[in-house]
């Protein structure tokens, strides 16, 4: 078995041993525009093999913080070092049980490989004792699933 397996199953076991529970259904409006305002970091798994990810993520209108803009953007991870890297736009929802949606807008750095294609996101924002993850699935033909997270100081996120 490669290091992407034992990569993914040492992930999956941090995500489920240090206490994620909670949705953005109980995270009130100010807590959600927190959790919006610093980078989500991850991976993930489509054609070209694991790849890492930083997502941005804002809200479209000042008072609508479950409409979103996104920015995706992928480079190498260590284990598979030729990936690219490029970015591009998203527009989606998050709504109140946690449920996200990204659906690609367009290109701000395409690889010049024609083969790179944007893709579209489907997680759920899970919440816990300061960190907090999305996880999900790239919907996207040839893909598989992806997780970014975020950690932070439970008095900064309790305001």
């Amino acid at each position: 078995m490669n290091g992407n397996f034992w990569r993914c199953i040492l992930l999956a076991t941090v995500f489920f041993s240090c206490g994620f529970v909670g949705t953005a259904e109980a995270a009130p409006a100010d807590r959600l525009q927190l959790l919006l305002a610093a980078p989500w970091y991850g991976s993930y798994v489509c054609n070209q093999g694991l790849t890492r990810l930083q997502l941005n993520l804002r809200p479209l209108q000042e008072n609508d913080p479950r409409r979103l803009a996104a920015e995706f953007v992928f480079s190498a991870d260590p284990d598979n070092p030729a990936v690219p890297a490029g970015s591009f736009r998203m527009t989606g929802t998050l709504d109140n049980t946690g449920m996200l949606v990204l659906k690609q807008d367009h290109w701000l750095d395409q690889p010049a490989d024609p083969s790179y294609r944007m893709v579209d996101l489907e997680g759920r924002l899970v919440v816990g004792n300061g960190q907090a993850m999305i996880r999900g699935r790239v919907t996207t033909y040839g893909c598989q699933d992806f997780a970014v997270w975020q950690y932070f100081s439970d008095a900064a996120a309790s305001r």
